[in-house]
């Protein structure tokens, strides 16, 4: 799927995310989020939010002081975020573009963080847009990543049983599970994207340093702090992943 198709495919989708970032934003998530990048960014940086949808990253990063730019490839989504940041008072708004250029967009060294939350998945040359992250980032810059195997329990037939026992689980307890929204646009193809098969953040751990990223460190505990008990619980087999990878 090239990046226009699934920018509609996005696009379809964004009232549905910006809904769930405003419910976030005004959930124990900001202040989560926040104390999250206090302890991994330095202080008043330049900082890119790739893939920022409705802007949660963007906010929460900008009520830290740091200068951002979100960027997306759905004209939906950079609509949601700046609907979002007007309602917001922070010292400095986040600045949010529209592209399909990936990070072709930005010069070289642009940036001292790049941050993405559940975007690594959704890319057709993921080892492509590491290496033009280790290009926008300047000297000593960080890329800090959050992602999910996702679509592995589609390949697993074991981790697929746990899963559904889980969503059960879920069902039982809390009288309902998260429901996709019904999106009007063509389906994604998840073996057509390289990461749906591979487990992660060990593929990250091993590919990052063969780019040129001095270091790289995961954490697959920070659910405990970033996520409620009934996302602990549906979401338990497959959680969100933290990946630090350090430019030299």
């Amino acid at each position: 799927m090239d990046n226009t198709t699934m920018g509609r495919y996005w696009s379809a989708d964004a009232l549905h995310y910006g809904n769930i970032v405003r419910d976030e934003l005004a959930s124990f998530r900001r202040e989560a989020w926040m104390e999250r990048f206090g302890e991994l960014l330095p202080s008043a940086s330049c900082v890119l939010d790739f893939g920022c949808g409705p802007g949660f990253f963007s906010i929460v990063l900008a009520a830290l002081g740091h200068t951002v730019t979100g960027v997306d490839i759905s004209t939906q989504m950079v609509e949601q975020a700046r609907a979002n940041v007007s309602t917001e008072r922070l010292p400095l708004k986040p600045t949010f573009l529209h592209s399909e250029k990936d990070l072709a967009a930005f010069a070289d060294a642009s940036f001292d963080v790049i941050v993405s939350r559940n975007v690594t998945w959704t890319l057709s040359d993921p080892v492509g847009f590491y290496k033009e992250a280790l290009r926008v980032l300047a000297p000593g810059g960080t890329l800090i990543v959050y992602d999910a195997n996702w679509n592995l329990p589609a390949f697993d037939e074991a981790l697929a049983q746990r899963c559904a026992e889980r969503e059960a689980q879920c069902l039982a307890r809390y009288g309902s599970t998260f429901d996709p929204a019904e999106i009007d646009a063509e389906p994604i193809d998840i073996k057509a994207l390289p990461l749906s098969r591979v487990v992660r953040p060990a593929w990250d751990a091993e590919t990052l340093p063969t780019l040129g990223f001095a270091s790289v460190l995961t954490d697959e505990t920070i659910t405990e702090t970033l996520w409620d008990e009934k996302e602990k619980l549906i979401y338990g087999e497959t959680p969100l992943f933290e990946i630090v990878a350090k430019k030299a």
